[in-house]
């Protein structure tokens, strides 16, 4: 694959974010009062964790994000303390509030409904990627949809930034197989679960993935990173196929892991690492998210330690 990535800019697009806060306690049983023992409040979505793991590798990528008023200030201020410049476009209403409780009895999530975007949410989106974006830029485009945006108006976001002369990357799980002609994403990184949703094929082995993934290829996809959980990972391309085996590590939370990984593939092929070592340190990547509880971007030393464990091997492919 001929390496698109070097000396561009990046951005990400959230259009849902969300304010993840982690609580921890000591027991869990119903009707009785749960002491917090502690909790922390972190800036996620998509977009905020891509941009904040690119910067742990010292690599700008500024979050235009779409935000409710209500709890604006206090979602923006915690992506500046992790060092994310943004670009926010305002909407009625809260971020959504994701909760998290860490208890003996494992992980419980409430997920939050947050606002409702209006007609004139995407004219005012066009307008300010029309102001950041140059031919060659890169778009990572992910995360879920508020209501009032459909996959539809997803593709035409993803039509008018590469009118723009932009690429997309994408990372949701909002979108049809239909809507990936218009989209023609640059990459494209689903899950096990996301690429069998789209595909409707049995996602269980690395074969299975391989085979799911020829069919988002045909619908227009240039490249795929497919995320396998502790399986590892797949690359491929119209000529390439890589395989890479996660190493074993102590999970404390998955949350954020994909992201990661997206996130250090796509700033190593920046950075001009080849293609295989690029897929090596994005499977160390995701497995590092996972030894953190919450959402963090794993520090360039783990990462190398876990990336000296990863083998990637090379498939014959067919085109």
């Amino acid at each position: 694959m001929r390496n698109l990535y070097i000396d561009i800019n990046m951005y990400s697009l959230s259009l849902y974010p969300a304010i993840d806060t982690t609580i921890y306690v000591d027991h869990f049983e119903p009707v009785q009062e749960l002491i917090a023992t502690n909790e922390h409040s972190e800036a996620g979505g998509k977009g905020a964790n891509v941009s904040a793991a690119l910067g742990e590798m010292g690599i700008s990528c500024p979050c235009i994000a779409l935000v409710g008023r209500e709890n604006a200030e206090s979602y923006l201020k915690k992506l500046k303390r992790i060092g994310v410049q943004y670009i926010p476009l305002f909407a009625e209403g809260r971020i959504r509030e994701n909760l998290s409780l860490e208890t003996p009895a494992g992980q419980f999530r409430i997920m939050r409904r947050g606002f409702s975007a209006d007609p004139g949410t995407l004219p005012q989106l066009q307008r300010i990627l029309s102001a950041v974006l140059f031919p060659g830029d890169l778009v990572f485009v992910g995360g879920k949809l508020p209501e009032g945006i459909l996959s539809e108006d997803l593709a035409s976001i993803c039509e008018f930034i590469r009118g723009l002369g932009a690429w997309v990357i994408l990372d949701t799980a909002s979108i049809t197989l239909e809507d990936l002609e218009h989209i023609a994403p640059i990459l494209m990184k689903p899950n096990r679960y996301e690429l069998a949703a789209l595909t409707g094929l049995e996602v269980t082995s690395v074969e299975q993935g391989i085979a799911a993934g020829h069919c988002l290829l045909g619908a227009g996809v240039q490249s795929l990173l497919i995320s396998l959980d502790a399986d590892g990972a797949i690359y491929l391309d119209a000529n390439t196929c890589l395989t890479a085996a996660a190493p074993a590590v102590e999970v404390k939370s998955t949350v954020g892991a994909g992201d990661s990984m997206l996130a250090r593939f796509t700033g190593c092929l920046s950075q001009g690492m080849q293609l295989q070592d690029a897929l090596c340190h994005a499977v160390a990547a995701g497995s590092a998210a996972c030894t953190y509880y919450g959402t963090k971007a794993p520090n360039g030393e783990l990462v190398e330690q876990l990336a000296a464990q990863v083998q990637v091997r090379e498939l014959c492919h067919r085109t």
